[in-house]
């Protein structure tokens, strides 16, 4: 399991500070200036998100958000502890995770626009999205971003990603697609591991989820996605600004993931 969360976390997660150090590729004096700072807080932001995802699992494993009564999550908690991972952002996760079972969570995403046509969707899963929204505004003062209210989202292709353990056959998961209403799927391999990865409309994703669990599919992964339709380049002035958004909104417990239409 470890090994398939690493793989996952590296190459299928949208948003990882690894695929901006590509971005940033060319721009010797900001890489120069920014190198060190985005290296610790790329392998800070994927340590955690591993954690995240193994304290979910551990959740869904025991039912049970309390560590005293979860042996596995208690066990995640340490691990995450001696990462050096804040204990308030912890306890806050636990609380989300609690807030969610009993439906008291909710997913929205906002659209976040930056210098020269950058544009931004922030997903986010919050008990009080006031607050939220508060609390976004705050982090993106004195910067060049600011929430808006547009028509964004329409730039963005949205679809839905379904992975899978492999099970059998190429041809037998097309054929699996096709009658319950998938997309597409395609085949990949991840540290030795070999996996399906299902496509469908984002309002059919829990329903495919759960005809791909009928058919004996261990599914590992089930997310949205927003794929740009055009995308942008800035220069290093705006480039540096744009960095300066996207770490204000990360730093936000509640924020889920981020896309953009960033070359």
């Amino acid at each position: 399991m470890t090994q398939v969360l690493n793989g996952l976390l590296r190459n299928r997660h949208i948003y990882l500070l690894s695929k901006n150090n590509k971005r940033f590729a060319g721009h010797s004096k900001w890489q120069n200036i920014k190198h060190i700072k985005e290296e610790n807080d790329n392998k800070r932001m994927v340590l955690f998100n591993h954690l995240k995802i193994q304290m979910t699992i551990a959740i869904q494993g025991g039912g049970i958000t309390n560590p005293s009564n979860n042996l596995k999550l208690s066990q995640v908690i340490e691990r995450a502890k001696k990462a050096n991972m804040p204990v308030a952002s912890i306890k806050s996760f636990l609380d989300r995770m609690e807030a969610r079972k009993k439906n008291k969570t909710q997913t929205n995403v906002i659209e976040v626009r930056g210098p020269n046509g950058y544009i931004m969707l922030v997903c986010y899963i919050t008990n009080n999205p006031k607050f939220f929204l508060t609390e976004l505004n705050s982090k993106l003062k004195k910067t060049k971003g600011k929430t808006t209210n547009t028509s964004a989202k329409n730039m963005f292709i949205h679809t839905s990603n379904i992975i899978v353990k492999k099970k059998g056959n190429l041809e037998q998961a097309m054929e699996d697609a096709i009658n319950i209403g998938a997309e597409d799927v395609e085949e990949f391999m991840e540290n030795d591991m070999e996996y399906f990865q299902f496509k469908c409309d984002p309002k059919l994703l829990n329903k495919i989820k759960c005809l791909l669990k009928d058919r004996e599919y261990y599914v590992l992964l089930a997310e949205e996605d927003y794929v740009p339709q055009t995308i942008i380049e800035l220069n290093e002035s705006d480039l540096e600004a744009v960095s300066q958004i996207r770490e204000r909104v990360l730093s936000l417990e509640d924020v889920n993931k981020i896309y953009d239409n960033l070359a």
